[in-house]
């Protein structure tokens, strides 16, 4: 079963991208690598030791935790796939969905860990790093990883039990990760990076050995699928939208959990990289963020949201409805603007509290960036946007225009004197020329299914 689950993957991602696309990404993070490590002095200069160790380590921990989130949680509503064959093949639950957990630790490991390995060896021959201490970082770095993910296959096994049980679980899981930053609770992979203690090493794969094991004896045996009626429910949104479209895909954000998922793909990062930077400015005793900076990265990490929003739809489906693709877009694009607002205009008021003459431009910081990337994607990706990760032109093309205005607006956003404004000024007028013409091109480009 294991062999067909990495089939299934290897295929989903072929479907979504060109043939040769999915072999490219592992060369991103080769090429991505190879520069950090040459230039790991110049890091070091900025950021303590100690501290670029733990916010990596706790960083990768995050990314396994959502991608095995991520995985579990939306392959388990899309109902197509391998992982929901248990419900009409004679197949465990148990089984299959440990078969996925193997899946993803298979398959991310060769897609991230493992080019991030070359690509360090390679730096090693430009820099003083050695192989020794390349092979201990991407073990601790592989061992964070593998912890993200037994902790997501335990808090989906908990999900389908009991959902109060899920969220304290979250909520326990969220304050080890500020704990173990501040240095508080243990966190074996990083011990194993200071000291080199295989010790510490055997710990977190035990670590990893117990949560998958209660993800697999958790999980429940028969998951029987319930209907539940929806008409009340979208009657109420298509009276408050007037828009059918969106009334429908609002329903899908609730029947599918979308907020539940934002909160671990998007939130809970987002309230980590704000205490790390909080944590940072008191190491070097300056200002590393203001609040309009920080509203920028809120803003530029929403993207992630629109994901769950195109990963529900069968679009072979829709293809023969009486719908356009611009017309899907579109309903993302609006969806996506409620429920970032849900989950960030409180970040966000939080964040000024203390200087609110600036409330009012972060609000508009922050939505001048959603509305500028919403229409990238837009252009660029249409209405499937996770084929866009695995497409190296779409890549190079999104990457180009979104960090560029995003790093221009985060530093001049660190101080506002009158030249920093007029750069933000202006890089906020090119930004919106740059929206209104990808709106109207992708109007023209996604007219049909493909």
């Amino acid at each position: 079963m294991l062999k067909y689950f990495l089939i299934e993957e290897y295929r989903r991602h072929l479907a979504m991208a060109k043939k040769y696309s999915l072999f490219v990404f592992p060369l991103y993070i080769m090429f991505f690598t190879v520069l950090g490590g040459m230039f790991v002095d110049e890091v070091f200069a900025v950021m303590p030791y100690r501290a670029f160790i733990l916010v990596t380590l706790i960083s990768t921990l995050i990314y396994g935790f959502g991608v095995g989130s991520f995985e579990f949680l939306g392959r388990t509503m899309e109902k197509f796939t391998l992982v929901n064959t248990f419900s009409i093949l004679p197949i465990s639950a148990k089984k299959t969905y440990f078969y996925a957990f193997l899946r993803d630790a298979i398959y991310y490991t060769l897609l991230f860990i493992l080019p991030m390995y070359a690509g360090l060896l390679i730096a090693s021959a430009f820099s003083h790093i050695t192989v020794l201490q390349v092979s201990v970082f991407a073990l601790s770095v592989l061992g964070s990883v593998f912890i993200g993910y037994s902790l997501a296959y335990t808090s989906f096994a908990l999900y389908t039990r009991s959902k109060p049980v899920y969220i304290g679980y979250i909520i326990l899981v969220f304050m080890y990760l500020v704990l173990a930053y501040l240095g508080i609770a243990p966190l074996f992979t990083a011990e194993f990076q200071f000291t080199k203690n295989t010790i510490y090493l055997a710990l977190a794969f035990l670590v990893i050995a117990i949560f998958s094991a209660l993800g697999y004896l958790l999980t429940v045996e028969e998951q029987a699928t319930v209907q539940k009626q929806h008409k009340a429910a979208f009657d109420s949104y298509l009276k408050r939208f007037k828009d059918a479209l969106l009334a429908k895909e609002m329903l899908d954000v609730i029947r599918g959990g979308i907020l539940l998922k934002s909160t671990l793909t998007y939130f809970l990062p987002m309230i980590l990289l704000f205490i790390f930077v909080r944590v940072l400015s008191k190491i070097s005793s300056s200002n590393v963020y203001t609040p309009l900076s920080l509203t920028v990265m809120l803003s530029i990490f929403s993207t992630v949201v629109y994901s769950w929003l195109t990963i529900m739809d069968d679009y072979r489906y829709m293809a023969l409805l009486p719908l356009s693709p611009w017309g899907i877009i579109k309903t993302h694009m609006k969806a996506h603007v409620i429920i970032v607002s849900i989950v960030s205009v409180p970040i966000i008021i939080y964040l000024n509290l203390s200087s609110l003459s600036l409330l009012l431009p972060a609000f508009a910081l922050f939505y001048l960036n959603v509305a500028y990337l919403l229409s990238i994607t837009a252009y660029l990706a249409g209405y499937r946007v996770t084929s866009m990760l695995f497409d190296p032109e779409i890549v190079i093309k999104f990457s180009l225009y979104s960090v560029v205005p995003g790093i221009i607006l985060t530093i001049s956003s660190l101080n506002l004197g009158m030249l920093n404004t007029a750069i933000i000024i202006g890089t906020a007028a090119a930004m919106l020329a740059i929206a209104w013409v990808s709106v109207k091109r992708a109007k023209k480009k996604w007219i049909y299914y493909d």
